[in-house]
């Protein structure tokens, strides 16, 4: 038994969840001795990828005309005869219906990974969410993202499967994280000195709850509590200009900052005393709040959605009502003032729920036997 040659295609490997959760399976497939291919944009983790004996082709998504895009797939497939993929699987709407198109020209099965639960409100993005739910195989990282899904498409039953992502706890282990990663970080961070940190990582192409955290700080009204939204890419996207327009009108100037895309996460963590996810039932998995629990810190979330599935309330973080700002500040301000032995029992129930829930072992293993299946249970014979 031979493991598959896999091709993934998502819309960006910028940085986040999905392009980690791609980088994963793709070490996943080599270590197993098949080949990973990923067609992407590119982005900031494309050395990362490299660095796995992946092969990245460059998908120039956003800068073809429409003509462009259609005859992408055969454009695709003439340049992938050679290298026999046995699987596709697409990672978002956009690149269903290239994995769609591209399986058929290559007489080969094609997985949709359900990211988020189907939130299109236009007639495109509808059609697009339609071309996932006639894949193969369909994953749903959560159990919100499969409820949803369920809904909207029952006859998906027999093809749907919830992977959720897995964490690598040799990386996100807080023993290894030694004092001066954490000097360094908070200097390069300016976390002010003797300030609780409340830290809140996302992208910040759309809204998701920002705004509702920003309220929450204002209604918090601590002078002592230093909130950081990380993940901006360096040029500011419309949407973070409207978190900084906001933030000013909160008058949160010097409490409250976006900070850069931080490539030493599991550091950034230590530094918090609470790490925060919104999204509410936008959100179909927090990878932030497992990482968090994994580094032993207490997390707050909007409910509603698959990230609040990791937490659990009142053991190992806090849910607060969606959209709703005071709760959230409530939740906020019971997470900052903890005891120290408080603190130290939550964090031992923080590990062990990261570690016993959400293994990369277990979710690469998973995976590898979907891939497997797909491709017939092995790969054929390449002779000839």
């Amino acid at each position: 038994m031979s493991a598959p040659t896999l091709l993934q295609i998502v819309p960006t490997l910028a940085g986040g969840g999905l392009a980690r959760a791609t980088l994963d399976a793709a070490q996943a497939v080599v270590a197993a001795g098949g080949s990973a291919l990923v067609a992407s944009p590119g982005g900031a983790m494309v050395p990362d990828l490299l660095r796995l004996r992946a092969t990245h082709i460059e998908l120039p998504i956003g800068r073809q005309r429409l003509w462009g895009r259609l005859t992408l797939p055969t454009k695709l497939a003439s340049s992938l005869r050679d290298a026999r993929v046995d699987v596709v699987q697409a990672r978002s709407p956009t690149t269903a219906w290239i994995a769609r198109a591209l399986a058929r020209r290559l007489d080969i099965k094609w997985i949709a990974t359900l990211h988020r639960p189907f939130i299109a409100a236009d007639l495109m993005g509808r059609f697009l969410e339609r071309r996932q739910a006639r894949a193969d195989a369909v994953i749903a990282v959560s159990d919100h993202v499969a409820r949803d899904a369920l809904q909207r498409f029952p006859a998906l039953a027999d093809r749907l499967e919830t992977i959720s992502p897995g964490i690598n706890f040799d990386r996100f282990d807080p023993a290894i994280v030694r004092a001066e990663r954490l000097i360094r970080l908070a200097g390069e961070l300016r976390v002010p000195d003797g300030s609780h940190l409340v830290l809140c990582p996302a992208r910040f192409g759309e809204d998701n709850g920002q705004k509702i955290l920003i309220d929450a700080l204002r209604r918090l009204g601590r002078d002592d509590v230093f909130c950081l939204l990380l993940g901006s890419a360096g040029v500011p996207t419309p949407f973070e200009r409207e978190l900084e327009r906001a933030i000013e009108a909160a008058e949160l100037h010097g409490r409250m900052q976006i900070g850069p895309y931080v490539d030493d996460m599991p550091a950034a963590y230590m530094l918090a005393d609470v790490v925060v996810a919104t999204g509410g039932s936008r959100q179909g998995f927090s990878r932030t709040l497992v990482e968090a629990q994994a580094m032993g810190r207490p997390v707050v979330a909007e409910d509603g959605g698959g990230g609040a599935e990791t937490v659990r309330p009142g053991v190992t973080g806090w849910l607060a009502p969606a959209g709703d700002a005071a709760a959230l500040a409530e939740a906020l301000q019971s997470a900052l003032s903890l005891s120290t032995e408080r603190r130290a029992e939550l964090a031992r129930a923080a590990q062990e729920h990261a570690r016993s829930h959400y293994s990369l072992a277990e979710t690469n293993s998973r995976l590898l036997a979907l891939y497997e299946r797909l491709a017939g249970g092995s790969t054929p014979s390449r002779a000839g």
